[in-house]
């Protein structure tokens, strides 16, 4: 290769460069537009599944005995009481986000990464599930997912006034475009009828789960 010909190559290598860099640079300004225009909300948290570890607090009883199993009974009035145990199981949620699109163009959530914080008493980490989630102009509704151990602390943290999102969400402006990283910091006070719906259900949960895992072990 000439000396001519290797400067030409250069120069196109740099000319393309630099319209690649161009390019991404101009998606990262479109997308920041459009995101100026969303609004993130934390609407609030909903009742997911419970996992409860009964082998540890139950013992074993014969399937055939028709007998009450007393420390299920215990279990359950301790729970109803609001006495939880330690290592009891874990409890899956969600928290819903409402995002309100102000532009006339879609954009991508592609992932979440993150904590939920109740209060600064406790940070849980954020999942998000889908592969990707179109932010529509107009409002849209998206899911965060998080688990908590379930402990003595664990109505502590669930009796919380306040819910704060916080992370780095990547945004694309096709489902599967180029990733563009945005950090989030959104909070949203609890209201204690809120607070006590969603209390009521997670404790709902881990009581059936307990008295149908115990009911099966007599048929």
């Amino acid at each position: 290769m000439t000396l001519k010909k290797l400067a030409l190559h250069l120069i196109l290598l740099s000319a393309c460069s630099a319209f690649l860099s161009n390019c991404a640079a101009t998606r990262k300004v479109q997308a920041a537009s459009i995101l100026k225009k969303c609004k993130l909300e934390v609407v609030g948290a909903s009742y997911d599944s419970v996992q409860v570890n009964l082998d540890k607090f139950l013992g074993n009883q014969p399937s055939n005995s028709l007998l009450p199993n007393s420390k299920a009974i215990l279990l359950v009035q301790n729970i109803a009481k609001g006495n939880v145990p330690d290592s009891l199981g874990t409890l899956y949620f969600g928290i819903h986000v409402r995002i309100l699109n102000g532009s006339e163009d879609t954009l991508w959530l592609r992932s979440a990464q993150g904590t939920v914080s109740f209060d600064s008493l406790s940070k849980l980490p954020i999942e998000f599930k889908d592969s990707a989630f179109a932010i529509v102009p107009g409002t849209s509704e998206a899911e965060l997912h998080t688990h908590l151990n379930i402990d003595m602390n664990a109505l502590k943290i669930l009796a919380t006034d306040t819910i704060r999102v916080d992370g780095n969400f990547e945004f694309s402006l096709a489902p599967n475009g180029e990733l563009i990283h945005f950090a989030v910091s959104e909070k949203k006070p609890v209201l204690p009828e809120e607070r006590t719906e969603f209390i009521d259900k997670a404790k709902n949960a881990v009581l059936s789960t307990i008295i149908d895992a115990w009911s099966s072990k007599l048929r």
